[in-house]
């Protein structure tokens, strides 16, 4: 990201329909719940999930260049993505430090610790879009991985966000109400600002960040892997003398009694894409597409179909997935692929 993009997503929020749309239904129903009292309490547990929702899909949907959609009732479910509610906790995490900080030990140190936030967060939240799991975006194998792999157009992200907690440094000048909307803005810039970062390297479809293992499973997880090798070996064999169908047979077999079966799919499809008879795996990704469907993932689940589509421009999910993997190129906001699929 050259310095000319980063104005362009820095004006994003305000270029975008359906961002700006978002940015003021939410101000207005944040106002709302901070003039009404105690009632307002309710109002506020409603609003916040649904805006830490639609920041970190906002996140997603930069870094794949696409233009995020319109906040809609689903982001309101107090059950749909739980995982994007991990949001608040570094967010308070700021704010509170921020403040004690500065309070017990003095501007210099609340600064110091402002520019610490600044430097880090902006990397929890590009790993939490990309993986989906809180854990992972504490782990600093995985933050170091997203900053090397961003480049120096990462400090977009930090710059973004210092500028966002300096707003509230300046009261007194402008009108109340225009001091929030002002940082709200802000921060739905540096979500978007953070999600451009990762899309010239393409990191949102592409960089897959291993979950880590506990301590006391690594050898039982390397005993599975040595099965799950077997596995693989014997389904080659299969392949390699023409029997695709009995390959792929073998090992969905497998599968259905593998003891880890959401990582099993995962590294068997890694696997494969290592056989000289690449077309396998794609086979074998429509049946994970259909699984990722299956059990709602839709992020997942359209990830794998632009992995797939990088390595045959041709390759199509199974016809009666189509309509859930455009439901899932939707919510992901990725419209584009949506398009493509409904031209089927």
């Amino acid at each position: 990201m050259n310095f000319t993009e980063y104005l362009r997503e820095l004006a994003y929020p305000a270029r975008s329909f359906g961002t700006a749309i978002s940015l003021i239904s939410f101000f207005l129903l944040l106002s709302l719940a901070s003039a009404a009292g105690v009632l307002g309490l309710w109002l506020a547990f409603l609003v916040l999930p649904a805006l830490f929702r639609y920041l970190i899909l906002l996140v997603q949907a930069r870094a794949r260049g696409v233009e995020a959609a319109p906040v809609g009732a689903e982001y309101f479910s107090p059950v749909a993505s739980l995982w994007t509610l991990y949001v608040f906790v570094p967010m308070v995490f700021v704010g509170l430090g921020w403040r004690l900080t500065d309070e017990f030990f003095g501007v210099g140190a609340g600064m110091l610790f402002g520019l610490l936030a600044a430097a880090i967060i902006p990397a929890m939240m590009a790993v939490l879009a990309i993986t989906q799991s809180p854990a992972q975006s504490l782990n600093p194998v995985a933050l170091w991985t997203l900053v090397r792999e961003t480049g120096a157009g990462y400090l977009f992200g930090p710059a973004t966000f210092i500028l966002a907690l300096l707003v509230p440094r300046f009261p007194g000048w402008i009108p109340d109400w225009l001091q929030s909307l002002a940082e709200l803005y802000l921060v739905f810039a540096f979500f978007a600002v953070t999600g451009a970062t990762m899309r010239r390297r393409k990191l949102i479809e592409e960089v897959y960040i291993d979950e880590p293992l506990q301590a006391e499973s690594e050898t039982q997880l390397s005993d599975l892997d040595k099965q799950r090798t077997g596995i693989l070996n014997h389904a080659y064999g299969f392949v390699s003398r023409g029997n695709r169908e009995g390959g792929l047979k073998h090992i969905y077999t497998w599968l259905r009694e593998d003891p880890s079966p959401e990582q099993a799919w995962a590294w068997f499809f890694e696997q494969m894409l290592k056989w000289e008879q690449e077309r396998s795996a794609l086979f074998f990704a429509q049946c994970y597409l259909s699984r990722l469907l299956a059990i709602g993932e839709p992020v997942k689940a359209v990830k794998l179909v632009l992995r797939c589509q990088t390595l045959d421009e041709t390759f199509r999910p199974l016809r009666d997935d189509i309509p859930a993997t455009i439901d899932a190129a939707l919510h992901s906001g990725n419209t584009a692929l949506a398009d493509a699929l409904k031209r089927l």
